[in-house]
């Protein structure tokens, strides 16, 4: 992973605010996206940056989360809650990022609110969905020790991961999920299972840091596979 961006998304509270700019100060990400209509109080901020203030200054302060995922190759959600039957909160552990992130050129990890987290339709906007393992009676943490988890997890390794990408492309992959869905769509009517299909084909394409040769070949049996289903329709 060459380039990380991190993304607030309606982060409560200036003092939060400013902790989490010391953070990214500490780990030199310097590409930061907040996603909020709130006013935040601009000198607490910096007095909680400290000697990070300057990237208050700095920060991409946008309306949508589309509009702060824009341009990432590999989009991931973080969450406090996982659970296997549900499709958006079907997680990867914080530890396996470093290696899974390494495979790509650019990566957005988003966080959200302290209180609520990100809602379901904000999970969607991502390809993976993340969580740090903690106890099951009390797995939420305060949000800027999450982002220092996933920080150091990510960044400090960095070095020892990075390796020439070999992965698709962000275009290949996004190719082999349209088709699937159109897969999805033409043999099953229940949309919240077709919504279900899609989200698993895209989590498990994105995580396993599928080769441009793998996608291709995938690829290219879905399209058969569509094209015989519609020459059963009779729709070619």
């Amino acid at each position: 992973m060459n380039r990380l961006r991190l993304v607030l998304v309606d982060t409560e509270g200036s003092i939060n605010l400013g902790m989490i700019l010391r953070l990214a100060a500490n780990f030199s990400v310097k590409e930061i996206y907040l996603v909020s209509s709130r006013q935040y109080d601009q000198e607490e901020v910096k007095k909680y940056a400290v000697r990070a203030d300057y990237l208050y200054d700095s920060l991409i302060r946008v309306s949508s989360i589309d509009d702060a995922l824009a341009g990432c190759d590999i989009k991931v959600c973080t969450t406090a809650k996982s659970s296997e039957e549900d499709v958006l909160r079907s997680t990867i552990s914080s530890a396996k990022l470093p290696e899974l992130l390494s495979e790509y050129g650019s990566a957005c990890l988003v966080f959200g609110r302290e209180s609520t987290g990100l809602t379901r339709e904000e999970l969607s906007k991502c390809d993976i969905t993340s969580a740090i393992p903690t106890s099951s009676e009390y797995p939420s943490l305060n949000l800027t020790n999450a982002v220092a988890i996933y920080l150091y997890e990510l960044l400090s390794r960095n070095g020892e991961l990075a390796r020439e990408l070999k992965v698709a492309q962000r275009d290949e992959l996004e190719g082999a999920i349209a088709v699937f869905s159109q897969i999805a769509a033409e043999v099953m009517r229940d949309t919240n299972k077709i919504t279900r299909a899609e989200r698993a084909f895209r989590k498990m394409i994105y995580a396993s840091s599928t080769t441009r040769t793998e996608v291709r070949i995938i690829t290219h049996v879905l399209r058969r596979a569509l094209r015989r289903i519609k020459l059963s329709k009779g729709i070619l």
